[in-house]
């Protein structure tokens, strides 16, 4: 009897030492997860998995940004201000400090050194700017729309080694879709509505001096037909 429950033990131990280790769990990484949501533009979840990501990663760049630019599609004005105000101190000279530098002009936060002046001393002309104008409507008439196009966030983008290459711009659309840019330099441009993620929309703009360029967003120059910019990818 002791023989035997002597063979049964050791046939167990043997079993065991062939059987291969457990495959250890991935480590949830909280930031991926993040990215993943906001590429999703699944705005509820990506606002609670950056901030989670943001106090695991207090200095990661893209996790601000990205937190600031959820934040203004949940409205959420007071967190996107310091957020976007994180993005222009510590990431200075990047394309997104001047699009936190943009969208803060534009929320009225943030004043140029001419709004700051004094209304008795001449006012200090931008050099960022132009007299050029950017203007279209978004609209898609093929079945579910891949984005709300009410309010949605449009960027107009100097190109990499152009003289603009620094200069950016953000605006939201009206509630009917529409977008115009103003005080644009002349020059070409890359209209899009996603710096991060793939966009519905890549397209090539030219501005002249002192016009007015239309340029409407629709299914049929959308990435899906249309990329001027597939090195991008």
């Amino acid at each position: 009897m002791r023989r035997l429950l002597h063979c049964i033990l050791l046939t167990l131990a043997l079993s065991a030492c062939g059987s291969p280790a457990p495959t250890p769990k991935a480590e949830y990484d909280v930031a991926a997860e993040a990215m993943k949501a906001f590429d999703k533009a699944d705005w509820a979840l990506a606002g609670r998995l950056l901030r989670e990501a943001i106090v695991k990663h207090p200095m990661e760049l893209r996790l601000h940004y990205s937190l600031a630019v959820t934040d203004t599609h949940l409205e959420l004005r007071d967190e996107a201000i310091r957020e976007f105000h994180w993005v222009l101190t510590n990431a200075p000279g990047t394309p997104e400090a001047q699009a936190a530098r943009n969208w803060l002009l534009a929320a009225g936060v943030l004043t140029t050194n001419a709004t700051a002046a004094s209304s008795s001393e001449p006012a200090t002309p931008d050099p960022d700017r132009g007299a050029s104008i950017v203007r279209g409507q978004v609209s898609w008439n093929e079945g579910e729309p891949p984005v709300n196009l009410t309010r949605l966030q449009i960027y107009l983008k100097g190109l990499k080694g152009k003289p603009n290459q620094d200069f950016q711009m953000v605006l939201r659309t009206d509630a009917e879709g529409r977008f115009e840019f103003k005080n644009v330099p002349a020059g070409t441009y890359q209209l899009t509505n996603r710096i991060a993620g793939e966009p519905v929309w890549r397209l090539r703009v030219q501005i002249d001096p002192g016009q007015t360029s239309s340029l409407d967003l629709t299914p049929q120059n959308s990435l899906r037909v249309r990329d001027d910019f597939p090195e991008a990818k």
